[in-house]
């Protein structure tokens, strides 16, 4: 009894331990490539403007933008309880700011969480025909995000902020990581 016991949480370690390895190889990937449509993922906005993060996300979305990815940038992310913007209409006004035709840009103020604003984005971007996407978030973040994607009928491709201030290797690196493995497990057990 001992024995399986103890064997059990080995092999539940060495998994939580590939997942975590998963989660890093692919927050050093820029998977970049042509694209239907450029995904930028939301997160915090204070009352009307970008967070140092979400300005990150958005400054290299607008980078894809320019060297020709896309011809279309979708901003995600809904209003937190307490905000008055939403950070989809954040990003969108933030782009807008630095020169990016209306007409090239998709508000989806849809969604407290990241399956819920991919969720409501791929539905938008699948009624328009445009499935492959690149996906913009946090390099910590790519993992989970572009298993949501896929599973929301999109083909995405990971492309990390490299400006973010969650900096490759650091201390706050290493909680989001460990935080991306519960999340992802949470994600895949219970759909959330």
């Amino acid at each position: 009894m001992i024995l399986t016991v103890t064997a059990l949480f080995l092999v539940g370690i060495l998994a939580l331990g590939a997942l975590g390895f998963a989660v890093v190889n692919q927050a050093r990937q820029d998977e970049a490539g042509p694209a239907d449509a450029i995904i930028v993922l939301g997160t915090a906005q204070w009352d009307g403007r970008p967070s140092t993060t979400f300005r990150a996300r958005l400054d290299h979305a607008h980078s894809l933008y320019q060297n020709g990815y896309s011809d279309l940038i979708v901003l995600t992310g809904g209003i937190a309880e307490g905000d008055i913007y939403s950070e989809a209409e954040v990003g969108l006004n933030y782009l807008n700011n630095l020169g990016v035709p209306q007409e090239h840009l998709l508000s989806v103020p849809i969604g407290l969480n990241s399956r819920e604003s991919l969720e409501a984005a791929s539905t938008q971007l699948l009624e328009r025909g445009r499935e492959r996407v690149i996906l913009v978030s946090d390099p910590f973040h790519m993992f989970r995000v572009k298993q949501i994607a896929s599973n929301e009928g999109l083909d995405p491709m990971g492309s990390p902020t490299t400006t973010s201030p969650i900096r490759p290797g650091s201390p706050a690196e290493q909680h989001y990581v460990v935080r991306e493995v519960f999340a992802y497990l949470n994600y895949l057990f219970f759909d959330s």
